[in-house]
């Protein structure tokens, strides 16, 4: 009898891990998809905010109604999802249009970053979240330096990413190519340099690792975007049992 109930015992044992690992596997290709997920979302943004930018540098240049240049500014920043306005910068860092205001307020923006960053170098630019100097809210500013003027799509940071708003326990991250969160979902996710190391220091353009993070155990998939300088970041929940590859504790 006793035999027989160590037996049990152990079959009872060896399907419960089973279960486990299963549930482990699933979301972990849960995790995954939702990886690919927020990539898609961000490349959607990215690829529109190209072409309207590359527009954008068209029309200043064939217009020389100052209100007209503006109504198609902000036609074409109506067409970039989640993206507030286009900013048009001139070789001096001044504030030359506007698509939300008019006539655009004479601010200094040389000092900005993004700004920076797109005289030093070429193609579209995804910079880190700032806050308007005269909205006050949070953007992410994809950028493109054409000619001598800067454009700007002032954008959303929750458009960059897939917010998973069916899971409660889920994160979805853009990161830059060095580890630095360009966005968020949820905003208040604390995100320390070792969660986003694993995906930013990865030698593999995709891949998933189950963590030990804090008091729990999560799921982190990623895919970086080598065109456009992004790691898209999914994490998930895992039970507390799961088998975990890295404990950053």
């Amino acid at each position: 009898m006793k035999l027989l109930a160590v037996l049990i015992s152990s079959l009872m044992l060896s399907t419960a891990y089973a279960a486990d690992t299963d549930a482990s596997v699933e979301i972990n290709r849960a995790t995954m998809s939702a990886a690919r997920l927020t990539g898609l979302t961000a490349d959607r943004v990215l690829l529109t905010a190209d072409q309207a930018l590359d527009t954008a540098a068209v029309l200043v240049s064939a217009l020389k109604n100052d209100r007209l240049v503006h109504e198609e500014l902000r036609r074409l920043a109506a067409g970039i999802p989640g993206a507030r306005a286009i900013l048009v910068i001139n070789a001096d860092g001044k504030l030359q249009y506007d698509s939300y205001r008019y006539p655009a307020d004479p601010i200094d923006l040389s000092d900005r970053r993004y700004y920076q960053r797109a005289r030093q170098q070429g193609g579209l630019i995804v910079d880190q979240a700032v806050v308007g100097r005269t909205s006050s809210a949070a953007f992410v500013p994809i950028v493109k330096r054409i000619g001598d003027l800067t454009f700007v799509a002032v954008t959303s940071p929750y458009a960059l990413v897939d917010t998973q708003r069916d899971c409660a326990d889920c994160w979805s991250i853009a990161l830059n190519l060095d580890g630095d969160v360009i966005a968020a979902f949820p905003p208040e996710a604390v995100i320390s340099p070792e969660l986003r190391a694993v995906a930013s220091q990865a030698t593999a353009a995709t891949g998933t690792r189950i963590m030990r993070y804090g008091s729990s155990v999560i799921s982190v998939s990623w895919v970086r975007n080598e065109r456009h300088g992004l790691i898209s970041v999914a994490v998930k929940g895992l039970p507390d049992a799961a088998s975990v590859d890295i404990d950053v504790n």
